[in-house]
């Protein structure tokens, strides 16, 4: 996932924040080949990385037991004079971002870009990969457990906030970690994230602007 990285202006590059020089880091979330992403942190940070992938055209389905902390990136998310979809309606595949509580059986077609969050728990059973190419699956886990070690390796890349000790100390066996890396995710700051993908560790710090922070509200790492 070395080419996942680059600057902002890359198609499709979703600029996550500042390496620790202040020069903007971005990932290519959405690939030519089908892709999954695991994100192990708060709500803040999945509703950021999905606000971001829409504002450089992506569609975003997402998937969650809990529709209304979706509302305000579905409302951002929106067309100027397009209407506003119900919030569990999946029946509008054009628009822009669609939260619902089950996978809709569109997700297949086309041949736009598509995220496809699933903001589900610390579950085992994971999500259905995705189906096609340049469609992502984005699976929030707010903690890492064995349940779904399998699920986080199985990953393109993943998104780490900070780790209590125990998950840490589970993430260092998962990926080989050095002490020194273990020790990063155990003690990053709300704003900090790691991006770790194969051959890949980038230690990041979020960057949000005054329009974000009137949507989002502050960095922090909980939900």
């Amino acid at each position: 996932m070395l080419d996942a990285l680059g600057p902002p202006v890359r198609p499709a590059g979703v600029v996550l924040g500042a390496d620790t020089d202040g020069e903007p880091v971005a990932v290519t979330l959405v690939r030519p080949a089908p892709t999954r992403v695991v994100l192990l942190g708060g709500l803040y940070l999945a509703r950021q990385v999905t606000l971001r992938a829409v504002g450089t055209g992506t569609h975003a389905v997402i998937v969650t037991g809990r529709p209304p902390v979706w509302d305000a990136v579905r409302r951002a998310g929106e067309v100027p004079g397009a209407g506003s979809p119900d919030t569990d309606d999946p029946a509008d595949p054009a628009a822009p971002v669609r939260v619902v509580r089950e996978p809709p059986a569109d997700l297949a077609a086309g041949g736009e870009p598509l995220l496809v969050v699933y903001d589900r728990g610390a579950t085992a059973r994971g999500p259905a990969p995705a189906r096609r190419p340049r469609q992502t699956t984005l699976v929030v886990l707010p903690s890492l457990v064995p349940a779904v070690s399998d699920l986080a390796d199985d990953a393109d890349l993943v998104l780490i906030q900070r780790l209590p000790p125990h998950e840490a100390e589970l993430a260092g066996r998962l990926w080989r970690l050095t002490p020194a890396m273990t020790e990063t995710l155990r003690t990053l700051p709300d704003r900090g994230i790691v991006v770790l993908g194969r051959n890949l560790w980038r230690r990041v710090d979020l960057v949000t602007g005054p329009r974000e922070t009137a949507i989002l509200g502050p960095v922090r790492r909980g939900d």
